[in-house]
């Protein structure tokens, strides 16, 4: 991704990737519900990315994961979420 456009977000809806930590795993849906660092939970789509484990970092846009995330510092991970819209908790 470039910098220009990593700097201003998605061309097309202005919101930001986020990290986002894998908390459960439907394979059968291709789903994982992730947490963000702000403590918003979203079910979040893994096509893009797997094999997906429990535990691993994901940067997630538009509810689908785009690829995997280095585990965010808290200042670093506050910031990033302030592009989020609401969650969801749906995975099951």
């Amino acid at each position: 991704m470039s910098e220009h456009v990593a700097a201003r977000g998605c061309i097309t809806c202005g919101d930001v990737a986020i990290p986002m930590l894998v908390v459960e795993i439907d394979r059968a849906r291709r789903l994982a519900l992730c947490q963000s660092t702000r403590g918003e939970r979203e079910s979040v789509e893994i096509a893009l990315v797997e094999p997906v484990q429990d535990g691993e970092w994901l940067l997630v846009h538009a509810g689908a994961a785009l690829s995997r995330a280095a585990e965010p510092d808290a200042a670093a991970g506050t910031a990033a979420g302030k592009g989020t819209g609401a969650a969801r908790e749906t995975v099951a």
